[in-house]
This record gives structure tokens, sequence and C-alpha cells, in this order.
């Protein structure tokens, strides 16, 4: 039909709003509803990382496919706590002289181990793939002298 269009979902952008590519004309378009149950498309200038311009047209009827299983309101939060606990070490460990006033738990053992707990808190298809739990033993070999 000529008044619809199929929207792939394609990921997320840096500020969690879902982005999608449209199979008719490869175009991608941001939710900035940020994937609630009504969403708002508008255009990216065709970059994943591309600021919302223009809504799309509203007589169009949009179909969904490929879209994730939801995230819990708690699974969201420790994703962003994890991201967060992530930029603190980083900052620790380069900008922040190892000061444990640049950590959210203020301490370095129980930094770590908050970190640990929100990675072992995910099922094994949810775990994040931009931090492994690898990644964390580092974080721990250089931050608390073993």
């Amino acid at each position: 039909m000529k008044n619809t269009r199929i929207m792939k979902f394609l990921g997320e952008d840096e500020w969690n709003r879902p982005v999608y590519k449209c199979v008719e004309t490869n175009v991608l378009w941001k939710d900035i509803n940020c994937g609630d149950n009504d969403p708002a498309l508008y255009s990216c200038g065709n970059q994943l990382e591309g600021d919302p311009c223009s809504p799309i047209k509203s007589d169009l009827k949009i179909n969904f496919i490929d879209m994730p299983e939801k995230q819990t309101r708690e699974e969201k939060f420790n994703y962003m706590m994890l991201g967060r606990l992530r930029s603190d070490c980083d900052y620790y460990l380069n900008y922040g002289n190892r000061n444990k006033k640049c950590l959210h738990n203020l301490d370095e053992k129980e930094h770590i181990e908050h970190m640990k707990q929100l990675h072992n808190s995910f099922t094994e298809g949810k775990k994040p793939m931009w931090l492994s739990y690898d990644k964390i033993l580092e974080y721990e070999q250089s931050m608390i002298k073993i």
C-alpha cells in the first residue's frame, strides 16, 4: 500500500532513542518518545547519531518489524547505572587521579562489587555487549591492589 511504511529496528542512539530504517525508502527515523507505546518518528539526516528533525507524515500507517524484547524499568535503570559506574572507573583511572570521590560508591572495592552485582543481574541474553565481566575484572585489577 502507498500509505504504509515498514520500519525495521536498527538499535538505539546515544540518547536511548530507537532508530528505524524504512524498508521502502532506506531512510532512518528516530522515535523521540524513546520507545514508549506511542512512537513519534522524526527524520535524522539518515545518520544513526543524527538529531531528530522533521516528523514523519501523519497520514502514513507504520508497521514495525524486528523489534527487540522490551526492557523492564529495573533493567533499563541497571543498564544506565552500570554505564555510570563504568564512566566513573574510566575517570578515576585517568583524569580523576585515583581520587575515591570520583566514584559513586566512594570506595574502590564497593564500586567494583556494585558493578559485578549489576552485571550479574542480567540474564545471559541481556548482558550488556559494551561491558563484559572480564572488563570489570580488569577495572578491579587496575583500581584495587589485590
